[in-house]
């Protein structure tokens, strides 16, 4: 056979191999290059299905991670780890889940709520749920955070309220002549053993600023006689009393004593040695005056002769005063955590004139009031909503948002402070019988807010799983009774440790294989 015989037979198979769909079976003809080979694709119609069982693989995964439980098919052994196990759901799938049972969750708590309440819930910066964000309500003692907040931007934490003893001239020979001036400088916690102990249980004894210290001090400054009177002097605040904004029964209650610049035991002349209430207590007449009587006494016993009666009244204005003794206050970080952790009205007014005081030279509630709102816009914080009466919030009138406690407490500059000398849950304050031994016990820092028509909670959970939320909340109703008041803190606490309710991390991962 010829070549030409034999090269035409071979393009008859090459031709009977193409109309077959196997070009490259057969080699290329000798001295011709190898044709190229086309580009090898899956076909058109397999990429849709691929990407439709992924998705009904996600789907089915996140199905059931939100289910409370599984089941085997009837009739056949489960494996392992099922191919559309919940185990193979990557966290992103599981987040979303997550979030959603927590809005669930709350929404069903905000069911239970009175209808005016507002609820935000944070977690690193990120909403996971809000409702009525922006609704101004009566916050109660949540006011404190506010006026904490303030106080730290105007003074910092580090500042002190000092009670100073002055003189017009050095004691001479151990001999005062005149009248020593007892000075005060705003410290709210000047306060007795014996009234520490029965009403605040939870301070600590360095924060017990007794007074018996500054006259331990004037005696240690060489004095043995002073010829004239311990004059107590509150001038520092003015001398109203008792806030106008405040119900009149509150004065009969004794719910706050009288707001000055010097009281010792919060201005009580007298109070049960194991405590039966606020009413129990009697008001002095005059808390500075009742300051320097107890100064008096205290001298007294300390073998000082003190020749006059103790009364009140201002230091000579323009003299050149001898500081004779000083007792130094707590730093103000403590002192605010005092007041958040006891919930303490006393100190809240006193330093909300104190921020009047040091921002406009006068210590008046209106001078507070004025200097808190420009602190807070100067700082950038958006005080949309909210109305500022008082320190303490015993005030009805006063008006926070739900959404301005959570910029408050997320504050980084102050934020911190203001969490971390909170009540903490189970343990310590306003927080420490209700959570006892329930799984909020020690996981919950916050501040609580109780008024007859108001009940709020604002601060920190650490869930048992990990992180942690900052949330806020407040309610307002007709009556809010002791009771209700403490289911609605019980069931938002323990909704939030629970977070992220039945997402185990340790369930995503794959299953260890069978022996």
């Amino acid at each position: 056979m010829g070549p030409r015989l034999r090269e035409s037979e071979r393009l008859r198979e090459r031709m009977r191999a193409q109309r077959l769909g196997d070009p490259g079976d057969l080699p290329p003809p000798p001295g011709r290059p190898e044709p190229p080979q086309p580009e090898r694709r899956l076909p058109a119609w397999l990429m849709p299905v691929l990407l439709g069982t992924v998705a009904v693989a996600a789907a089915t995964a996140a199905f059931l991670l939100n289910r409370s439980d599984t089941a085997a098919a009837v009739g056949k052994p489960s494996p392992v780890t099922p191919v559309l196990s919940a185990r193979r759901v990557p966290e992103l799938v599981a987040a979303p889940v997550a979030n959603r049972r927590l809005q669930a969750d709350l929404s069903a708590f905000m069911g239970g709520s009175p209808a005016d309440s507002c609820l935000v819930v944070q977690s690193g910066g990120e909403s996971l749920y809000a409702q009525n964000p922006a609704v101004p309500l009566a916050p109660a003692s949540n006011q404190k955070l506010v006026t904490a907040t303030a106080a730290l931007l105007s003074m910092g934490p580090d500042a002190h309220l000092d009670t100073v003893a002055s003189a017009a001239a050095a004691p001479a020979d151990g001999v005062l002549q005149g009248d020593l001036y007892v000075v005060g400088g705003g410290d709210p916690v000047l306060t007795t053993g014996p009234f520490a102990q029965q009403l605040y249980k939870d301070r600590p004894p360095s924060l017990v600023n007794d007074p018996a210290k500054l006259a331990d001090a004037i005696k240690a400054a060489g004095i043995t006689r002073i010829t004239g009177s311990v004059v107590g002097d509150g001038s520092r605040y003015d001398t109203q009393r008792f806030h106008p904004a405040w119900p009149e029964r509150y004065r009969p209650q004794n719910v706050v004593g009288q707001i000055g610049a010097l009281m010792i035991d919060d201005g009580y002349q007298d109070f049960p040695a194991q405590y039966e209430g606020e009413q129990a207590r009697t008001p002095a007449p005059d808390a500075a005056a009742h300051a320097a009587l107890k100064l008096t006494t205290l001298l007294r016993e300390r073998g000082v002769t003190v020749d006059g009666a103790p009364r009140s009244g201002t230091a000579p204005a323009g003299a050149t005063l001898t500081n004779v003794a000083t007792l130094p206050s707590a730093p103000l970080i403590d002192i605010i955590g005092e007041m958040l952790v006891e919930s303490d009205d006393d100190t809240a007014e006193m330093l909300m004139k104190e921020i009047g005081r040091r921002e406009s030279g006068q210590g008046t509630w209106a001078a507070g009031v004025a200097a808190t709102n420009a602190l807070l816009g100067e700082a950038g914080i958006d005080v949309s909503g909210v109305e500022i009466v008082d320190g303490s919030g015993l005030s009805t009138e006063n008006r926070a948002t739900c959404q301005f406690l959570t910029n408050l407490i997320t504050r980084p500059d102050t934020g911190p402070q203001l969490v971390e000398h909170s009540s903490v849950a189970g343990e310590t304050g306003t927080l420490a019988a209700d959570f006892e031994g329930t799984p909020v016990d020690g996981r919950m820092h916050a501040k609580t807010g109780t008024l007859n028509t108001v009940t709020a909670l604002a601060g920190r959970v650490d869930p048992t799983q990990g992180g942690s939320l900052m949330f806020s909340y407040i309610a307002n109703a007709p009556s809010v009774s002791d009771s209700s008041a403490r289911a609605w803190r019980k069931g938002l606490a323990e909704i939030l440790v629970a977070y992220p309710r039945g997402v185990d991390l340790d369930a995503l991962l794959p299953a260890a294989a069978p022996s």
